[in-house]
């Protein structure tokens, strides 16, 4: 059971990693401010609401999370669902670890 989840959590990393966070490209046309678009001046572009600069990765992303410094890059729509998918992944591999490292000192000290 434990390496079928050590597959899942490499597997929902790749994802993470290779997906398009939610990249935007740049809109400069003046209609997009009727839309409800705000001017972005880091940019140099107007941006949806939800959408936000990524710093680190100089970007703007479609509703943009934070930045990972587990996976190396920025989470947003594009690859939150994998994101999530990892996280839960690594709790469950923790907790299973910590189940059968109990387990077989239990089983040691029982013999």
């Amino acid at each position: 059971i434990y390496f079928p989840i050590v597959a899942c959590v490499m597997l929902s990393l790749f994802c993470v990693s290779c997906r398009d966070p939610g990249l935007m490209e740049r809109v400069t046309d003046e209609e997009a401010r009727e839309g409800g678009w705000f001017w972005n001046e880091q940019v140099g572009s107007f941006r949806p609401p939800g959408a936000m600069y990524c710093r680190e990765c100089q970007v703007l992303i479609q509703e943009y999370d934070h930045l990972c410094p587990w996976t190396g890059t920025g989470i947003g729509r594009g690859n939150m669902l994998f994101f999530k998918a990892f996280v839960i992944g690594v709790n469950v591999l923790c907790y299973t670890s910590i189940a059968l490292v109990a387990y077989s000192l239990l089983a040691g000290t029982a013999s």
